[in-house]
This record gives C-alpha cells, sequence and structure tokens, in this order.
C-alpha cells in the first residue's frame, strides 16, 4: 500500500454499533485515518466523542450505502480529503431469522438490499481509488458464509454472496488488492434484536449473549489490515469459546 501501515486511510460502513462501532474504535486509537459511516447519525456522534475522550479523532458521515448517491458523498468527501482510500471495510449488514414459510418478504428484500447490494455498491465506488493504493477490501462474512443454518436461510444466501464477492476480487486482482473476508460467530451485539420472530428472538438471545465480544471482532479486522507485508489473510473464521 502506498501509505505507511500505522497511518492508512479507513473506510468502514454501519460504523454506528456493534462490530463496525468497535473496528472503528480499534482502528482510530492505532493512529489509522477513519471515515466512520452509518444511517444513524446521532449514534456517530456519540461514536466520534468516544474516540475523541480517548485522545483520538476519526471522521463521520451519515450515509446509507443501499442509496448510491449517498454511498457517492462519502467518496467525495474521501477524494477531498484523504486524496485516496487505502482500506474500505463494508461491514454494514441486517439479518432477520424466522422459517422460510413464515417470512415476510420486506425482511428477505431488506437484507438482500442492505447485505449485498450495500457492499457492492460500496466496493464499486471505492474500487478506482483501492486498485490506485493498492488497498484492501475487509468484507464483514460469518459462520453463514460457509454453513446454512435453520430459520436463516435467506441471510446465509446474502453472507454466501458476501464471500463470492471477496474470491472473485481476489481472482481478478491478486496482484493489486489484498481481500479479506472475516467470519465471525456469535457475537454479543444488539443484531438479534431485529428479529420480529418474538420465540426466535428469545431462543437465540442467550446464544448471542454469549458471544464474542464485537472488540475481540475488531481485533480479527486489525490484524489482517496491518498484515501487509507479512502475509495476507485471506479468509478467518472466528467462534466464541464455548470451554467453560
Amino acid at each position: 500500500m502506498t501509505n505507511a501501515s500505522n497511518n492508512l486511510r479507513i473506510w468502514i460502513t454501519g460504523a454506528s454499533s456493534g462490530i463496525g462501532k468497535a473496528c472503528a474504535m480499534a482502528l482510530a486509537q492505532r493512529g489509522h485515518r477513519v471515515l466512520a459511516s452509518a444511517r444513524n447519525e446521532d449514534r456517530l456522534r456519540s461514536l466520534q466523542n468516544e474516540v475523541r475522550d480517548a485522545g483520538y479523532d476519526l471522521s463521520i458521515l451519515k450515509c446509507d450505502v443501499t442509496d448510491v448517491a449517498s454511498v457517492d458523498r462519502c467518496i467525495e468527501h474521501m477524494t477531498s480529503n484523504w486524496q485516496g482510500l487505502d482500506v474500505v471495510i463494508p461491514n454494514a449488514g441486517i439479518g432477520y431469522f424466522d422459517p422460510l414459510e413464515k417470512a415476510q418478504l420486506d425482511e428477505w428484500h431488506a437484507m438482500v438490499n442492505v447485505n449485498i447490494h450495500g457492499v457492492l455498491n460500496t466496493i464499486h465506488r471505492s474500487l478506482p481509488m483501492l486498485l490506485s493504493s493498492k488497498g484492501h477490501v475487509v468484507n464483514i462474512g460469518s459462520l453463514a458464509a460457509r454453513q446454512v443454518f435453520p430459520n436463516s436461510g435467506v441471510y446465509c444466501a446474502t453472507k454466501h454472496a458476501v464471500l463470492a464477492i471477496s474470491e472473485s476480487l481476489r481472482t481478478e486482482f491478486r496482484n493489486d488488492l489484498a481481500v479479506t473476508t472475516i467470519n465471525p460467530g456469535a457475537v454479543n451485539t444488539p443484531f438479534i434484536d431485529r428479529t420480529t420472530n418474538d420465540e426466535l428472538r428469545s431462543d437465540y438471545r442467550p446464544q448471542f449473549d454469549q458471544g464474542m465480544t464485537p472488540e475481540y471482532v475488531a481485533e480479527a479486522v486489525c490484524f489482517a489490515i496491518e498484515s501487509q507485508g507479512r502475509g495476507m489473510v485471506s479468509e478467518l473464521t472466528i467462534r466464541p469459546d464455548r470451554r467453560s
């Protein structure tokens, strides 16, 4: 990459909570220049204040990854302020859990729009800058990228798609881009709370409560990003440690 490893220009989407927030904080605290984007501007401001209270800084910008014009505003911001980009982390994602026969079609469409279209919009608009800097795409997959679970078929399909996008980028740009897919298992975030099936949400909540911290996932992301020159993390699967 063009920049020194301790001063990379990094854009992360879905940064207002969970894994995205943890990654934004960890990367800013390592001295990288971070643009944190999400739909919730109030939470972004709260994130920025937390980082500043710790003695660091990051940039924030409201963005809906399903809206290309919104994504383009982030690209314009980085072009104007950074003159380029080294790492993109298309983290924004949602999940709804329901048996297929009971699922709501609008929830299926929402997952496809955010988890696939949002990732594609983010990567497509970032690609020219990343190719110029010989940069890095870090996709946030899931165990669902490698395994299909009951009550989550469409969510699993979206994460299979994310993995396929990563593999396509690696195949076509093996000499120009680093590409990593991080596949976490259960993480203790509000992710499951979006599920409208009360019974499944209640059943799955303990599994997520006992999951990994988002900070642990952020450590994996930082390891992948900062491995340049020593090796490349193509795919990394991390799971909760269930040993008692």
